[in-house]
């Protein structure tokens, strides 16, 4: 790793192509050569790795066109896609349509007409899963809830049932399942359980609800330890939900994100020094809010080990950033052993949603990030130079008179 900081500069991501590709088998052993497993772009949307996901047989699941090109850029299929988001546009939508994806998850009625355009457009069914809002607590955090009354997401199951008569009478849709995604980071498998006992409850309240229907999409949101506490038991989720699935002849969809990319990725980083302020030690290191967002964004807990040789004795500390902002934290409370200026210190659990939410805040630049695969490893990102930061920002000579 120190050999990786020195070649390609910290901040830096680092991601493990074995354990990323090892929780892919994991969760195709749990569900079956059967299932469709669906990659959530959203938590991790670098190139190389949606090239090995795809070489590992999984599809995608996209939230936006952009996700969309992203696929085609890598030079993946997009057939194999489901296509989510409570604000499609109309631009995404036939953009998919184009791309010939699976499904379309639709999350409201705003979404038929412009799906049914886009389908008389291109002179075929659009196929799609009705997104169910199945009103399921699943015990995490509230900004990644999103199966909940009063969530954005999904149709509320009082509502569904019209939605699925409008899309029965429209020749250009096709209904062929249904989406349940619960939120991120759940530990058990009763918020599972519930949700699709709600949805066969739905599903048997008329017969136009269950014709054509195929797919049962379960969502993703499977949580890992990130050190604190244990990962969800796919194989129990998959053991609970499997018997019901077959039994209606519904192929499962798993949308794995986090689950897969997570563990497999850590954010390395320099002590630039320490300072003591009032009661509490801080390590000031060189990544920052904009390069890891989740622990001010969400209160996240990642763990942090040394690189290399550790100091015998640990104290409290406060590991933060250069931004300047109060919240720039990567841990608080943490006890570390005593760090020196230019030691190294990695963020553990970091391959989700850590490079795809970073920013440009404090015109900081956003960090390479290298893809181990067995003794070799690659780099798949190039650190952000400051006159890309500046690119879309000079000379446009473009001039507006309202």
């Amino acid at each position: 790793m120190a050999r990786l900081a020195e070649r390609f500069g910290t901040p830096l991501y680092v991601y493990s192509r074995a354990a990323l590709l090892g929780r892919l088998q994991r969760l195709r052993t749990a569900f079956g050569a059967a299932a469709h497993i669906c990659y959530a772009v959203k938590a991790n949307s670098n190139l190389s790795l949606l090239a090995a996901v795809h070489a590992a047989g999984a599809g995608f699941d996209l939230v936006s066109g952009g996700e969309l090109r992203r696929l085609q850029a890598a030079g993946v299929p997009t057939a194999g896609s489901v296509f989510a988001g409570v604000a499609k546009e109309a631009w995404e939508i036939e953009a998919a349509v184009r791309a010939g994806i699976l499904f379309f998850n639709v999350e409201s009625e705003r979404e038929l007409p412009l799906l049914a355009a886009a389908g008389a457009a291109a002179g075929q069914r659009v196929r799609v899963a009705l997104r169910l809002n199945p009103d399921v607590d699943a015990g995490t955090h509230a900004y990644i809830s999103t199966g909940k009354k009063e969530n954005k997401f999904g149709i509320a199951l009082d509502r569904a049932g019209a939605v699925v008569e409008a899309i029965a009478r429209e020749r250009s849709l096709q209904l062929v399942g249904y989406h349940v995604h619960l939120g991120s980071q759940l530990r058990q498998v009763d918020p599972y359980v519930a949700a699709l006992q709600r949805v066969t409850a739905f599903a048997d309240g008329a017969a136009v609800r269950r014709e054509g229907v195929t797919h049962y999409d379960l969502g993703g949101g499977f949580g890992i330890g990130y050190g604190t506490g244990d990962a969800l038991d796919v194989d129990a989720v998959a053991q609970a939900l499997l018997p019901t699935l077959r039994e209606r002849g519904w192929t499962p969809v798993v949308e794995p994100g986090r689950y897969l990319v997570g563990d497999a990725g850590i954010l390395v980083t320099t002590v630039l020094g320490e300072k003591h302020q009032g009661a509490t030690e801080f390590v000031l290191v060189d990544a920052a809010m904009n390069d890891l967002m989740r622990p001010a964004l969400y209160q996240a807990v990642h763990a942090i080990v040394p690189v290399g040789p550790a100091a015998p004795t640990e104290r409290t500390v406060d590991v933060v950033g250069p931004v300047c902002e109060t919240g720039d934290f990567l841990a608080r409370g943490r006890s570390l052993p005593q760090c020196r200026t230019g030691d190294l210190l990695a963020v553990l659990a970091a391959g989700a949603y850590g490079a795809s939410m970073a920013s440009n805040y404090n015109s900081r630049r956003r960090p390479a990030e290298v893809l181990v695969s067995g003794a070799t490893a690659s780099l798949v990102r190039r650190r952000e130079s400051f006159e890309q930061l500046f690119a879309n920002e000079v000379d446009l000579h473009e001039t507006f008179h309202p």
